[in-house]
């Protein structure tokens, strides 16, 4: 894109690039498209854009700063209670009897299906995500490469995923 191309151009060349850029940042769709927007006012806003070296770096800056001060302002307020609407017996933070059994089913479920893989497959996706190892400490560890890590990892999550799909289809 040409350092000096009116501001509707880059908009049209770069809106949908650059609302999958915020939604990689963490926002969601509706809110991706409004931070873009928001992004382009402040881009016309800042009026010289003679000093702007690089359109879609300044604009990705100002998403991320845009996508970092609104979760800055959501941790920052009290969730909104309307009291009018609430009901007289509030919830109760633990879960119900139901969804307690539902829970501990589904966890002997996948505890099941981790001891089901191969015993090097279950060590390395263990390691992984519940321990929180690097691909580089398993390697280490398990006396294999990086290559074999990530190769017994994406085995694991196929697995996985296929047997939780298989009981959610019935």
């Amino acid at each position: 894109m040409p350092r000096h191309a009116p501001i509707e151009t880059l908009y049209r060349a770069q809106f949908t690039r650059l609302v999958g850029f915020a939604r990689t940042k963490g926002a969601g769709p509706e809110e991706a498209e409004e931070i873009v927007q928001d992004a382009f006012a402040r881009l016309a806003r800042y009026g010289a854009r003679e000093k702007i070296r690089n359109d879609i770096a300044f604009l990705r800056t100002i998403i991320v700063n845009l996508i970092r001060d609104r979760y800055r302002s959501r941790a920052a307020s009290p969730p909104h209670v309307d009291y009018d609407e609430m009901d007289h017996d509030p919830a109760s933070p633990s879960p119900g009897p139901e969804s307690a059994y539902g829970v501990k089913q589904a966890l002997q479920l996948t505890l099941a299906d981790l001891d089901a893989l191969p015993a090097l497959t279950k060590e390395v996706f263990v390691r992984y995500r519940l321990k929180g190892e690097t691909y580089e400490q398993i390697a280490r560890a398990c006396e294999v490469t990086i290559a074999v890590v990530r190769r017994h990892l994406r085995d694991a999550m196929i697995f996985l995923v296929k047997q939780r799909g298989q009981r959610e289809d019935g």
